[in-house]
């Protein structure tokens, strides 16, 4: 079992009401009400509560922005929630801090399978918590870096999940990998969902997010499970993420004088757009490794997808990215972004995630 620089093991802080003080702390200063990673219940009227998580990266605030308003609109505590939510608020110190996890932190949406971290334990304790609470579904809060659309990600084909997503936006993404993150694993306790909200900080990112909580809470289970028409029409399938190796140096522009790896400025405006064969994305210092692709079983696929020539990174095939990024912190701790292609699905009945 791995511990990256030998910080604290991460306890798990239970809550059977809100905090006082959660609905007006600033996010930066959300450890003076909360000490760590914390799961809250909050009241509602009878029945199966709403799981959603927030704060998984640190500096990915909407979801967070948004849960504090959705409250403040219920006056939560002091009056009931249409249906109960258990809130999970993962990465409070890095939240403090403006970061997407802590340098020797392990990355709160990468220790939800396996056993490699320490942090798995408090993993293990979040799932145990949630399959007691049965929850009517789930519902895990991100932000992009760069440039993409609103966009819900599934991790299963059936109805009740597809209509959660396609409820957020008509954008979804069916991915299988990284099968560490969160929503993976929630998948096989309820109908779950991971929602792109676009950047933080960005006011009408958080009253999308809003006012899709909102209805979450609001409409019936039959409503809310129930796909409305054309629910397909634009969904994809990541089959790859694109990565930088390990020592590399990364920037951005047309010279490679100061970076192994020079990508091309507008690279996120890439992101959902159908990217044909021969684009280049940027180039590389004479000598050094260039990208690397990694398909879903984690195979080395860069020659399938990309032609290194005369220092030019070239797609040798179309393409669809997304969450192409220039946040070089987040490039090497994560990816360059992912590959993705249009999926069509035959129409599946809903089922039990628990089989």
């Amino acid at each position: 079992m791995e511990h990256l620089n030998h910080l604290p093991v991460p306890a798990l802080h239970r809550f059977e009401r809100l905090p006082d003080g959660f609905i007006d702390a600033p996010v930066e200063r959300l450890g003076e009400i909360l000490p760590g990673p914390s799961l809250i219940q909050i009241e509602g009227e009878p029945g199966p509560p709403l799981f959603v998580s927030i704060l998984l990266h640190g500096n990915e605030t909407t979801g967070f922005d948004a849960m504090q308003k959705l409250l403040a609109r219920y006056d939560a505590p002091r009056r009931l929630l249409p249906r109960p939510v258990l809130l999970f608020v993962g990465n409070v110190a890095a939240a403090g801090r403006g970061l997407r996890k802590l340098d020797g932190q392990a990355d709160y949406n990468r220790i939800w399978h396996d056993e490699r971290y320490q942090e798995h334990r408090l993993a293990r304790e979040v799932l145990a918590e949630v399959a007691k609470a049965a929850p009517l579904a789930a519902i895990d809060l991100h932000n992009n870096t760069g440039k993409n659309p609103h966009y819900g990600c599934v991790n299963r084909l059936d109805d009740a999940t597809l209509s959660l997503a396609r409820r957020f936006s008509k954008t979804m993404v069916w991915f299988t990998e990284p099968r560490e993150v969160i929503a993976v694993a929630l998948s096989r306790i309820c109908s779950s969902v991971t929602l792109e909200c676009g950047v933080s900080g960005n006011a009408a990112g958080t009253s999308h997010v809003e006012n899709y909580l909102r209805h979450c809470l609001e409409l019936s289970a039959e409503a809310l499970f129930t796909p409305p028409p054309n629910h397909l029409s634009d969904l994809f399938h990541t089959t790859a993420r694109i990565i930088v190796p390990e020592g590399a140096s990364v920037g951005f522009g047309a010279s490679v004088e100061s970076a192994d790896i020079c990508l091309r400025e507008d690279l996120e405006n890439l992101n959902f757009e159908r990217v044909s064969e021969g684009t280049e994305l940027g180039r590389f210092r004479d000598g050094a490794k260039p990208l690397v692709v990694i398909d879903n079983e984690e195979r080395d696929v860069t020659s399938r997808y990309l032609d290194f020539s005369e220092q030019r990174i070239i797609t040798k095939l179309p393409i669809v990215p997304s969450m192409f990024t220039r946040d070089v912190r987040v490039i090497m701790q994560d990816c360059l972004g992912y590959i993705m292609e249009p999926y069509e699905v035959k129409r599946e009945k809903t089922v039990d995630p628990a089989s």
